[in-house]
C-alpha cells in the first residue's frame, strides 16, 4: 500500500468515525458523507476562481433545542499529531467563508473534527474572526477566493460581516479513541429516540 493510499484509507476511516460519534451524541437527526449519493450538491462546491472543486467530509441535520433542524458541514482529520493541520484549517475556514457568502442557506454550523490539537500556542484563537481572516489571506486562498496575489488587495475585498458569521458558526472538536466510546450506546439511543417519537405523537 502506498503512502497516498494509506492516507486515503485513514481519511475515510476518520470520516466514518466522526460521523458515528456525531450520530451517537443524539443531537444529529440525519448525517451523510461525501461518499453518499445524497451528498452531491450538499457537500461539493467550487472555488470562485480557478474552477477547482472542494468538498466537506460530512454534513447533516441537527436536532433538539436551539439546534433543531439546523444544517452542519464538517471536516475530519484523523491525525496522531499536529502535522500540517494548520494549513488544512486555513483552507477549511476559506471554504466556510465561500459557503457562507455564496450559499448561506446550506449550513448553520461549520465543524472541524480532529484527533490531535494543532497550533497549541494560539489554540484559543482558532474560532475567532482573526483566524478566518488569516486563513483567507494565505496565498492559495486569496487566489482562489478573490483571484488576487496581493495581500492588501485581498484584505480590502473581505466581507467582515461574512467573516463574523463564519466565526460564530465554527466548532473545533477534538476526539480520541477512548472518547469515541464515551457516548450514549446504540441501544440507549434507540430508547431516547423512541421516547421522543412517543412524545411527538401525544
Amino acid at each position: 500500500m502506498t503512502v497516498g493510499e494509506d492516507n486515503h484509507r485513514k481519511g475515510e476511516d476518520g470520516t466514518r468515525r466522526a460521523r458515528r460519534w456525531l450520530d451517537a451524541t443524539t443531537r444529529v437527526a440525519k448525517s451523510w458523507t461525501n461518499a453518499d449519493r445524497v451528498a452531491v450538491g450538499r457537500l461539493s462546491f467550487e472555488w470562485p476562481y480557478g474552477g477547482q472543486p472542494f468538498s466537506f467530509d460530512l454534513g447533516g441535520i441537527m436536532r433538539g433545542d436551539t439546534f433543531d433542524n439546523q444544517l452542519f458541514v464538517a471536516e475530519s482529520k484523523m491525525y496522531d499529531n499536529a502535522r500540517d493541520q494548520g494549513t488544512h484549517y486555513d483552507k477549511f475556514v476559506a471554504q466556510c467563508y465561500v459557503l457562507s457568502r455564496d450559499h448561506p442557506r446550506l449550513a448553520d454550523h461549520y465543524m472541524y473534527i480532529t484527533w490531535s490539537p494543532f497550533r497549541a500556542d494560539n489554540w484559543s484563537d482558532q474560532l475567532t474572526e482573526k483566524a478566518v481572516v488569516d486563513g483567507l489571506l494565505k496565498p492559495k486562498n486569496r487566489k482562489r477566493v478573490f483571484d488576487l496575489e496581493g495581500e492588501d488587495e485581498a484584505r480590502a475585498l473581505i466581507d467582515t460581516d461574512v467573516v463574523k458569521q463564519v466565526a460564530d458558526k465554527l466548532w473545533l472538536i477534538v476526539l480520541s479513541d477512548k472518547q469515541e466510546e464515551l457516548v450514549v450506546s446504540k441501544k440507549h439511543r434507540g430508547w431516547i429516540l423512541q421516547r421522543e417519537t412517543e412524545e411527538e405523537d401525544v
